[in-house]
């Protein structure tokens, strides 16, 4: 919800506020925060949400990559289908850990991030009902205003009288309602750093565990890589993988026509 400054349709509709009610510049500042602080934390919701199905789509596809290779009649060869193999298995291990990772995402920062999302709705009532109450205050005051300026007459009195309380009740109603924001929206939007800070600090160390351990793994599968391809290095396997490109191509069937 962005908040609109009732007083500037007040405005707008009489040429000027009634008298003895001013803008409340604060109450403006405070509601601005909040509107920001709900905004931020919507976003930082959906992509944490978006967060972990990306996760979880990435593991999918590393492992269907390699289902794919071994049941390709290419990898068929003893050596390479052993290395597709051992690459299988680190993937269906990285998933499990990026699994865990995801679940612990979904526990310690997008499930509280839920919980706090769900108290924008009733501060924004909240805010609606302040305005609602200044618009009956202005309209009581503006009532009152009215009466002041017609000669006094005893029906007129009557109605002056009336008017008082009704003027005080408006007051009193706005003027507490005013108070309450004042006094616990700073309150709600100062709290969102302590209520998220030990959410990402969770998030942090749950992605350092994380990539530890997957840097363990892939460094393992390096290994058992570098064994299998009788420890030749990336480049000299590009270099490997090149010169057999270029001996395919260079078959008659292969040929531009």
């Amino acid at each position: 919800m962005s908040w609109i400054n009732p007083f500037n349709k007040l405005i707008s509709a009489k040429g000027r506020p009634p008298s003895k009610i001013t803008v409340d510049n604060d109450f403006e500042k405070e509601v601005a925060r909040f509107n920001e602080m709900e905004n931020a934390t919507k976003k930082m919701y959906k992509v944490m949400k978006k967060y972990g199905e990306s996760m979880t789509a990435l593991g999918k596809a590393e492992q269907k990559i390699f289902q794919d290779l071994n049941s390709n009649p290419v990898t068929q060869s003893n050596a390479i289908k052993e290395s597709m193999e051992e690459c299988g298995r680190a993937t269906v291990t990285l998933d499990e850990l990026r699994q865990i990772l995801v679940l612990q995402t979904q526990k310690t920062v997008v499930e509280p991030m839920k919980r706090f999302y769900h108290v924008f709705p009733s501060v924004n009532e909240a805010i609606k009902a302040r305005e609602q109450s200044f618009f009956e205050y202005a309209k009581q005051q503006a009532k009152s205003e009215k009466l002041q300026e017609k000669e006094k007459q005893p029906q007129n009195q009557s109605k002056l009288d009336q008017n008082k309380q009704d003027l005080a009740k408006a007051k009193a109603d706005y003027e507490r309602q005013s108070a309450t924001m004042l006094s616990e929206l700073p309150l709600l939007t100062d709290g969102r750093l302590a209520y998220f800070e030990p959410s990402f600090e969770a998030l942090i160390r749950s992605e350092a565990m994380f990539y530890n351990e997957a840097v363990q793994i892939l460094t393992d599968l390096t290994s058992r890589l570098d064994h299998l391809s009788q420890s030749l290095t990336i480049e000299e396997q590009e270099q490997q993988l090149q010169q057999r490109l270029a001996d395919l191509k260079s078959l008659s069937i292969t040929e531009d026509s």
